[in-house]
């Protein structure tokens, strides 16, 4: 990884040899020994409850979708893993988070009985997707800010407005810090925080690598530069926290704000 570059010069040089890197960072042999395990078991696993009871191959699944964190809600992930991705009551389907209805959609159209990592496609999928989200991670280990990046130039494509983009906690968080907003913007409601990003974001732009590249460089620039929090979050709001945020958060909210980039 690019330990002691910046996050700023480190996003550059991925730009030009990310995928070199993430070929050389693939081949090692822990990394290599892994995917081999991971295949072998996916061989061997004859039900959704066996995978259940297999942490080190259910971690490796879920960090696919970047759901590793879960692996001990043994509750949600068979619900996860086994609710019908059509039914619009379904746990993932009324949850926000996208990372839910993904991995839904990749094992909810199984029958009982059948065996979860049998179909080859899915498997390398699987793989590919952990792979992606380690290598995102350790970038992020080596300089912070790059994990978000990584994963906010990978993802920021599927999104067709601010609604889809508010429903992915790190795509949030990117556009939040690169449009300058403080870290008390969450305080807002719902409605309020759409209202403002609406104003500041375009997102026919969200498919154009320039401007995403821009954007990730801007948010890495103010996320090494971010000062600390206000001495009392409720006034920032308001801008009466003496930080120097005229009119506060809320004069965002009618103001026509224009980010070139």
């Amino acid at each position: 990884m690019l330990y002691g570059l910046g996050a700023a010069t480190a996003w550059s040089v991925l730009q030009r040899n990310g995928e070199a890197m993430q070929a050389r960072w693939e081949a090692r042999k822990d990394v290599a020994r892994d995917v081999e395990r991971f295949r072998e078991r996916a061989a061997e696993i004859g039900s959704i409850d066996e995978l259940m009871k297999d942490r080190r191959t259910l971690t490796f699944v879920l960090e696919a979708f970047q759901l590793e964190g879960e692996v001990d809600k043994r509750a949600v992930i068979k619900r996860l893993l086994t609710d019908d991705p059509a039914d619009l009551r379904s746990f993932a389907n009324r949850m926000v988070d996208p990372r839910y209805r993904q991995i839904n959609q990749t094992f909810g159209f199984d029958e009982p009985g059948d065996r979860p990592l049998a179909d080859p496609a899915r498997v390398d999928r699987i793989i590919k997707l952990t792979l992606t989200n380690r290598f995102e991670k350790a970038n992020g280990e080596a300089n912070p800010g790059l994990r978000e990046a990584l994963y906010f130039q990978r993802m920021i494509g599927t999104v067709s407005d601010v609604k889809g983009l508010m429903g992915d906690r790190v795509l949030t968080a990117v556009a939040r810090t690169a449009l300058g907003l403080p870290k008390q913007f969450g305080l807002l409601e719902y409605e309020q925080q759409k209202t403002i990003l609406e104003k500041r974001l375009d997102p026919e732009k969200f498919k154009d690598p320039a401007w995403v590249n821009r954007f990730v460089q801007r948010y890495l620039t103010l996320n090494e530069d971010a000062a600390g929090p206000a001495s009392d979050p409720r006034l920032a709001l308001f801008g009466g926290a003496g930080d120097g945020t005229a009119n506060g958060l809320l004069g965002f909210v009618g103001a026509k704000l224009n980010l070139r980039l």
